[in-house]
Formats: C-alpha cells, structure tokens, sequence
C-alpha cells in the first residue's frame, strides 16, 4: 500500500468531521429576535413606543411586556401586549413632565426569556403659562371692563390670574386677581374700578403657576371728566348752585339711591319741584351703582339695588341717549315710559331680565354692551342672546323691516307702539305673543300659516290697522285681538273656523260684525256662518288663499 494515500484519507476524513460537527452546532429551531424603536409623539406626559419581533418561524412568545423606568420618585411603568401579534404600538400616559425615560422590551418563550435593547426619551417639560391679549368689552369713565385667556397653562395648575392696572406717572400698580382659576374658564372677565377722572392707565394681564409668572401685553385707557359721588344722596348738593342752563351731557360715577334719581329726574326733565334748574339730554351711568335709601324717586317707588326699577326715569321729557349702569341685572316695565325725547338706550353688560317701556316715541335704537350674554341687537332692535326671538322694537324706527332670518318668536309687547305701518312676518316665525303689536301704527299686517295662536290683545288698539291677514294653522283667536282697531278686511286661511275666546270680537272702535269683511278660504263660508261667534259676521267672503 502507498503510504502517501494514508495522509488524504485523513485529512478527508478530518474535513468531514469538522463539517458533520459545524451542522451539528446550528439551532433547528432558533429563538425570537426583538427590535425596539426610539419613543415617538412625546409630549409633556406622553409618548408612543413601537417594537417588532421576528420569530424565524419558530418559538411561540408565552408574553410580552414593555418596562419603562424613571426616576424612583416617579416609579416605574408595565404594559403587557397580545404575544401572538408581532408588531407592537404602546402609548404610554401619565408620565412626569421633563423626566428621563428607560425602556426595553421583555419577552417569553418555553425555553428562554428575551429582552430587547433599551432606549431612553424625556418628556417635554413644564413651562410657565402663556397669555393672551387683553380685551377691553365696556368701558365707563371711572371703570373698565376686561377680557382675557390663558393660552397655554404650561402643564401647570394656574395660582393667579388678573390684571396690574398701574396709572401714567406712577411706579406702582395695583393688582386685581380673577376668581375662580379652578375650573379654568374659557376667558377671565374682569371688571375695573376706581380709576381717577382724566388720567391714563396701563392695564396688564397676567397668570402664573408653579413655573413662574408671565405678562400679556398692556391695554392704555384713558378716563374722562365725571362727577363722583362716594355716598348716596350727594347729587342735589353738588348742582345745588348751578346756574340755569343746558348740559349736553353728565357722566356720574358711585352709589345712587332714591334722593339721586329725584335729583336727577329733575335735570332730565321730568315732571315735580326741585331747586336743580340745570337742564342736561344725555347721561353716562355706566359706574353707577343703584343702592337702596333715601326718599321716593316719583312721589311713590322706591331704588331697588342693582335694579332700574319701573319709572325710575320715566317722564324725563329732555332724556336723549341714556348709559346704563353697568352693575345694573334688571330693566322692569316702564322703567323709561313716555320718555319722548330718547333716541338711543345701550343696555349693560349684566342685564338679564328687561321688559320694554311704553311712549319713548323717538327710540332709534336699543344697543347692547358686547359683553351682554343674555341679549343682543340687530339693526337696533332688542333680541335675545341666539336672536331668535325679538323682544323690543323701538317706537321710532320707521321705514321697512326686514327680519333677521334667525326670528323664530315674536316676544310680549315687542311691536307696542311702534311706528311701523306694514309688517310681513316670516315663515320662520312660529310664535307671537300677547300684545305683541298694540297701540302701534300699523295698516296691514300679514301672519304666516304656521302661526296656530291670536294670542290676547295682540292688535289692541292699533288704531290704524285696517287689513289682517291670518294664515291657514290659526286655531285659536284670544280675548280682545282686535279691539281698538279700525278693521275693514279680516282674512282667515284656516278651512275650519278656528275657536274663538268670547271677547275675541270686541272692538271700542266699530262693531268688527257690522263693519268688518270676513275673507275665508273657498268652500268654508257655510262653516263659518253655521259658527256661533263667525257667524255673526254680516259680510262673509270666500277668496282663493
């Protein structure tokens, strides 16, 4: 045998070996692989943290579990996830703001536990808040009325809101805190007292929390000249030796009782003796605080607080244009009756409950502070907060009207004593109520279908009104709708006679049976003739609605 065959065989059979061995080395079934990825979406408290496993078609996982560690004061954070899934998306909540993160991913097999490369995130920290400019919403010789927000809390609970109000020339301010910060409201509305006539003031918004204190940008406001009352019952003292004469225009500021309003009731015009022999058409009541005491403001009503109570300036015969008191929340009926020279009231900003005056022939316009939530005004006319309904019309407002198409209910007395002679109403409209146009200056008027109630008195003594028109839903005709009236053609669209209350017909001007043509849809004249209070009707029409 060759001998040199020897060392070949060998090592062919050291080659085969080695390769049976390295076979042998490689795992059949090799475990999972986990890929974690950086946090994502981080924000003061939260962030998204994603991951994938790789089975190589081997090993199913028993669980899967996210760890994310901060700082021991913060604890830790676990999150289990579905192991038979092989992408994961955790979002993790609740976390520390400007707080450092550790997170890995561990998971299980029947054999081995995996865990994944850790990574690490912080969250964006708190800041001190952010605020917005400041708004001014009404404004008074001595005070103002503000607005302002918070834009951005800073992740912080805010401890103080308000405005540094500090006067020109001055190197300190005075602060006015907003109450309440908890719940935070949408926008803080402060009101501003106390200034100095004629003088310049710097208003500046601010809020703070834990992070620190931010400043928005200063609103300027200057005062005017006013007169200043510091106790009730000063008014008469103060133009106790004025000379007899016109004042355009008074701006007052401080408490005001009974004896005041007498006071100035005189100067306006109004009817009684007093020593005042200044005459003035236009008041700015806007710092006015209404107080009780003092005497009987007319002979027999008293000042209710924070109420312009009935005739409080009623019969003020030289009133033109009247601020209200911006601490004012009511105007009850007839606080302004026959005040025949006013052409512009503005209604404050916390007015909630108002009743329209009757006689203030010349009213143009009824204005609405912007701050006003209860109310609001279009073209000058009196609507409620939505403008939905219309409240008030002012008696001297001529020419056409068109309704906002946002009226849906025409409110008690709205119309009385206006001036408007023709009136279309809407099909939007789905309401009127009682009153709504006595004693105003109408010829026509024409309802909708869809109005069902002739509620009482709604025509009352509109001396002029010679032609209604009723549409085709009236169901229900009230006491007294048409007395007053000088009615020659009466239409009604409803196929059936609508009921009838049985003072429905009664008219001081005319007998309405005698006098007045009832027009009713083709083919109802018998209904309405057979019809105990239609039927007696002399003069009964059928006309094509």
């Amino acid at each position: 045998m060759n001998h040199r065959i020897f060392p070949l065989i060998g090592l062919l059979l050291l080659l085969a070996c080695a390769a049976a061995c390295s076979d042998h080395s490689r795992p059949d079934n090799p475990e999972p692989t986990i890929i974690i990825h950086e946090a994502t979406d981080i924000s003061r408290t939260e962030a998204i943290v994603t991951a994938a496993i790789d089975s190589h078609g081997g090993h199913a996982l028993s669980y899967v579990t996210l760890h994310c560690n901060g700082p021991e004061s913060t604890g830790g954070l676990t999150i289990d996830a579905d192991p038979s899934a092989t992408a994961f998306e955790f979002h993790l909540t609740d976390l520390a703001p400007g707080t450092s993160y550790t997170c890995h991913l561990q998971a299980g097999t029947a054999t081995a536990t995996l865990k994944s490369d850790a990574i690490t995130f912080t969250t964006i920290p708190n800041n001190p808040p952010q605020v917005s400019e400041i708004t001014p919403l009404s404004a008074g010789p001595l005070g103002i009325m503000v607005s302002f927000s918070i834009i951005d809390d800073g992740g912080e609970p805010i401890t103080e809101a308000g405005c540094e109000v500090k006067e020109s020339g001055s190197s300190e301010g005075r602060r006015i805190y907003a109450a309440p910060l908890n719940p935070l409201p949408d926008h803080f509305r402060l009101s501003i007292t106390g200034l100095t006539p004629a003088s310049t003031y710097t208003i500046t918004p601010f809020a703070s929390n834990s992070q620190g204190e931010v400043r928005g940008k200063a609103l300027e406001y200057t005062t005017s000249e006013s007169v200043v009352l510091t106790e009730p019952g000063m008014l008469a003292s103060l133009f106790a030796a004025s000379d007899p004469g016109d004042l355009e225009t008074l701006t007052i500021a401080g408490p005001m009782d009974g004896d005041d309003f007498r006071t100035l009731r005189s100067m306006l015009g109004a009817p009684g003796e007093s020593d005042i022999r200044l005459r003035i058409s236009d008041i700015d009541l806007t710092d006015v605080s209404i107080v009780e005491g003092g005497g009987s403001y007319d002979g027999q009503r008293f000042t209710i607080p924070d109420r312009l109570s009935t005739g409080l300036l009623s019969d003020c015969a030289a009133l033109r244009h009247a601020l209200l008191p911006a601490t004012a929340i009511a105007m009850e009926r007839d606080a302004f009756a026959r005040c025949a020279s006013l052409e512009i009231l503005t209604i404050p900003a916390r007015v909630e409950a108002l009743l329209p005056s009757a006689g203030c022939t010349a009213l143009k316009a009824i204005e609405v502070s912007e701050a006003n939530t209860h109310f609001s005004s279009d073209q000058g006319v009196l609507l409620n907060a939505d403008a939905s309904d219309i409240l008030w019309f002012p008696y001297g407002k001529t020419g056409e009207y068109r309704f906002p198409p946002s009226i849906t209910a025409i409110k008690e007395g709205a119309f009385a004593g206006t001036s408007i002679t023709t009136l279309i109403i809407p099909p939007a409209v789905k309401s009127i109520s009682r009153g709504a146009f006595a004693g105003s200056a109408l010829t026509e008027i024409r309802l909708p279908d869809n109005i069902a109630n002739i509620s009482e008195g709604m025509f009352q003594n509109c001396s002029t009104l010679a032609t209604i028109s009723l549409g085709k839903g009236t169901e229900y005709v009230g006491d007294y709708a048409f007395d007053g009236t000088c009615l020659s053609d009466l239409f009604v669209g409803a196929d059936f006679p609508p009921y009838a209350s049985q003072e429905a017909f009664t008219n001081r001007m005319k007998t309405l049976a005698d006098e007045c043509t009832l027009h009713v849809p083709a083919g109802s004249r018998q209904l309405y003739r057979n019809h105990r209070l239609w039927g007696t009707f002399k003069k009964i029409e059928e006309f094509q609605p």
